[in-house]
C-alpha cells in the first residue's frame, strides 16, 4: 500500500466512524503505549564520575524498574553484589549488555540496560569499580511496606 492510499484509507475510516468508537480506539492505543499498570521506571545515569540519582528509596512488595544508562564518555560498571547476587530475582527487559562476576553490568558510552525486581527490605549498594572511579556509588533502600 502506498502512502497516499494509506492516508485515503484513514480519511474514509475517520469519516465513517462513530465518535465514541474513535475515543475507545484512542484510549486503547494510549493504554498500550503507556504500559498502564506496570511498575514505574527510574532512570539511573552513569557519568564521570557519579551515578544520578545516587540514592533510591522504595518499598517491599512493589516492583521497581530501573533503566541504567551510561551518559558519560567512558565505560562504567553498575556493580551490586546484593542486587545481582545468587538470590536475586531480577527480570531483564532486554539482553544483558555484559555481566562480569555475575554481579555487575558493564556499559559502554551510550549503552543502557533495563531491569526490574521486587526485593525484601534492606540496603542494596551499587558502585562502579573501575580504577579511578572512586566515589561513583549509590544505594537502593528498600523499606518494609508496613512501616512506610
Amino acid at each position: 500500500m502506498k502512502f497516499g492510499e494509506w492516508i485515503d484509507l484513514q480519511r474514509r475510516i475517520f469519516r465513517n466512524a462513530q465518535p465514541g468508537l474513535l475515543w475507545v480506539i484512542g484510549f486503547l492505543v494510549l493504554q498500550v503505549s503507556c504500559e498502564w499498570g506496570g511498575p514505574p521506571t527510574i532512570m539511573v545515569t552513569a557519568e564521570e564520575f557519579r551515578f544520578s540519582p545516587a540514592r533510591i528509596e522504595w518499598v517491599t512488595d512493589q516492583p521497581l524498574r530501573l533503566l541504567i544508562r551510561n551518559q558519560g564518555r567512558e565505560r562504567h560498571v553498575f556493580h551490586s553484589q546484593e542486587l545481582f547476587g545468587p538470590e536475586a530475582k531480577v527480570l531483564w527487559h532486554q539482553p544483558r549488555v555484559a555481566l562480569q562476576e555475575a554481579n555487575a553490568v558493564v556499559l559502554e558510552p551510550g549503552q543502557s540496560i533495563e531491569l526490574s525486581f521486587t526485593a525484601s527490605a534492606g540496603l542494596y549498594p551499587f558502585r562502579c569499580w573501575i580504577k579511578g572511579h572512586t566515589g561513583m556509588e549509590g544505594a537502593i533502600l528498600i523499606k518494609d511496606f508496613s512501616s512506610s
